[in-house]
């Protein structure tokens, strides 16, 4: 939640206010990097062999997925508002909750979509550029066998 944090840090230190979109935003961003966070120690525990490491955290995930995209949407007006209704300068201001935005959206898809990273693994980086395109994210791969072996009416 540090980046949120700064993110407001920097608007006030260059006179700026906290405004409903850098509210919204920080909390799309939070929200999602506390799912990004619940993730990967999800997938430490599977890596670990532990028992039941996915089949308690997938239900959460799903959950939390309408409020992300909610906020995302909320802060995407926010800002449009915000930048409408203000003098479209480059103000810290105006590019914090803009920036802050990106960063949620770009982990939403990263999570439950495709993984977006692919410049720290090689065998990612040439499937990306081979032109085969980014794969699945691991959090769209459980989530599909979760669903496929999940009792029916579960």
């Amino acid at each position: 939640m540090f980046i949120p944090a700064l993110a407001v840090y920097l608007v006030l230190k260059s006179g700026g206010r906290i405004s409903v979109a850098l509210v919204l935003s920080g909390l799309a961003c939070s929200l999602l990097l506390l799912i990004g966070t619940i993730v990967l120690r999800m997938l430490l525990r599977k890596a670990r062999g532990e028992a039941n490491a996915t089949a308690d955290r997938i239900p959460l995930l799903l959950r939390m997925r309408w409020p992300a995209i909610a906020l995302c949407v909320a802060a995407a007006g926010a800002n449009g508002a915000e930048w409408l209704s203000g003098s479209l300068q480059l103000l810290a201001q105006y590019v914090a909750p803009a920036v802050l935005l990106l960063l949620a959206v770009l982990d939403y898809v990263n999570y439950y979509h495709v993984q977006l990273q692919h410049f720290n693994h090689a065998p990612d980086w040439q499937r990306l550029i081979s032109g085969r395109g980014f794969r699945r994210s691991h959090l769209a791969r459980e989530i599909e066998c979760w669903k496929r072996e999940r009792p029916r009416g579960a």
